[in-house]
């Protein structure tokens, strides 16, 4: 009454329909920023995926959303070509320039940004948040916001600004459900921990090392014939290895939510496909987007050993050479980086020559055969200078492995099979290599193989093959059985 006594009643009212209206104003401008946030860390996630898998479905709700945001960017101005900026090829023969990759990320997502928040992605902004409350977008990182703008109860609502209280008391739960081995009840709180903090790191690193590691630690590998086919990830898993998958989805679903953590990329490439799959190329391909984001020095590192092991040796070398430019004074620029360098250099050459000897084969001129072998006798050369000049079990053991190959073109099979188990037994990293080489040697000379070598050739005859494979696929994969089994 005081306030009404003293401003005349007009201006009172004023007053409080600009207070309201300059609250409604901000209120709009927080939902507006909220909207677009959320948008753009969707967009990011997206971005992501179609770097990785150029080959997405058409009815995929994200890859079409994705699109349609994206056309309507470049048809603006935000963006020229936004997937050869997001995803620019490297000049072949040219390791990427990490360092370079994070500054372009920077920039473009600025840029991205930026179109999230104007009016031309209204449209785009209010089907992502229909397509999110809906559920029917995997990369929908701020999922809870939408379904919080959906109404009614859910558990988002129910914790509203004490979710990552609530994922730490979780994981806490998550914690003595593991000492007690109550494996199959960590999976549902974990993923609800996530769920209530997306952000919440430390949880997909733990909860897929559990899951990939721990879990596994006293499980037998199941049987190929007790397995089952999954169809989502194309394999055939039974119980131990449901749980390495369970761990890729896992780290998956950390990577879409939080896409700019290398932790999440690392672990999926190095601790997961390379460590317990031996799946190299998918290896690669995580440990390769972990250096594109902010990382620490000893990430790359990994990435040029799965290069290595996926047949990659020219990205393993140049990535090694780059490393020593990098870092000159670290002790693994100065003892470690050359010696791998000198073995993927050995591994080109002879590369090189078994691709001449190819030629040399193939060709019906016999001058050029002559030109060819002579050039691959010159590259086996460089190979043996190059292993020789190593002076340790791994040079010694492609050494002798070469010798072997000479004495078996010269059809002195016993002495070859001899010079093989004794490299196998000297170089502990070239045993599986070298004990398939004696078992295609015994095959091409009609020798016996042994109980062990039996074995071996029968496992690899049931791998790929398990109940509820698709027909077409069993029926690839029975004729490569058979092509095996043929040769006993």
């Amino acid at each position: 009454m005081s306030i009404l006594r003293r401003y005349p009643k007009q201006t009172v009212i004023i007053v409080i329909v600009l207070i309201v209206g300059a609250g409604t104003g901000l209120n709009l401008r927080i939902q507006h920023l909220r909207e677009s946030e959320a948008f753009y860390r969707w967009f990011l996630a997206a971005a992501m995926q179609a770097r990785m898998d150029s080959q997405q479905a058409e009815n995929d709700p994200d890859a079409n959303l994705f699109r349609e945001s994206v056309a309507t960017a470049e048809a603006h101005g935000f963006f020229d070509d936004f997937l050869s900026e997001y995803r620019p090829d490297p000049e072949e023969g040219v390791l990427p320039d990490p360092d370079e990759h994070v500054r372009q990320d920077y920039a473009i997502h600025r840029r991205v940004w930026n179109f999230a928040r104007s009016a031309h992605a209204v449209e785009h902004r209010e089907r992502f948040l229909e397509l999110a409350r809906q559920q029917q977008l995997r990369f929908a990182r701020d999922i809870q916001y939408a379904e919080a703008q959906a109404g009614g109860v859910s558990i988002f609502n129910l914790f509203f600004g004490f979710r990552k209280v609530a994922a730490n008391l979780l994981w806490i739960e998550v914690d003595r459900y593991w000492h007690q081995g109550n494996m199959y009840r960590m999976i549902t709180l974990m993923r609800t921990c996530v769920a209530l903090d997306p952000e919440f790191i430390e949880a997909y690193l733990i909860g897929a090392w559990h899951l990939a590691y721990n879990a596994t630690a006293h499980m037998p590998d199941t049987p190929w014939p007790q397995r089952e086919w999954h169809p989502e990830h194309e394999v055939c898993l039974g119980e131990k290895e449901r749980f390495y998958y369970h761990a890729v989805d896992f780290l998956k679903d950390g990577i879409r939510r939080n896409p700019r953590n290398y932790r999440l990329y690392f672990d999926l490439g190095f601790s997961v496909y390379k460590q317990k799959l031996d799946d190299y190329p998918n290896a690669v391909k995580y440990l390769a987007e972990a250096i594109r984001v902010p990382h620490d020095r000893w990430v790359p590192r990994q990435l040029f050993l799965c290069y290595e092991l996926n047949g990659q040796y020219e990205e393993a070398l140049a990535g090694w050479t780059d490393y020593i430019k990098r870092y000159p004074g670290s002790m693994t620029a100065v003892e470690v980086a050359p010696r791998f360098i000198m073995r993927n250099q050995g591994h080109i050459y002879e590369q090189q020559a078994e691709a001449l000897r190819r030629q040399a084969a193939s060709t019906d001129n016999p001058g050029e055969a002559v030109e060819l072998e002579a050039q691959a006798v010159d590259y086996l050369n460089r190979a043996r200078e190059t292993w020789s000049e190593m002076n340790d079990p791994y040079g010694d053991g492609r050494l002798m492995r070469m010798e072997a190959l000479e004495m078996r073109d010269a059809g002195r099979y016993l002495e070859s099979i001899a010079m093989l188990d004794k490299a196998r037994w000297d170089t502990a990293a070239l045993w599986q290599d070298l004990s398939d080489l004696i078992i295609e040697i015994k095959q091409e000379a009609g020798i016996p193989l042994s109980v062990s070598e039996k074995k071996a050739v029968m496992r690899e005859s049931e791998v790929g093959i398990c109940p509820g494979m698709p027909p077409e696929e069993r029926e690839r994969r029975q004729r490569a059985v058979e092509a095996i089994e043929a040769t006993f």
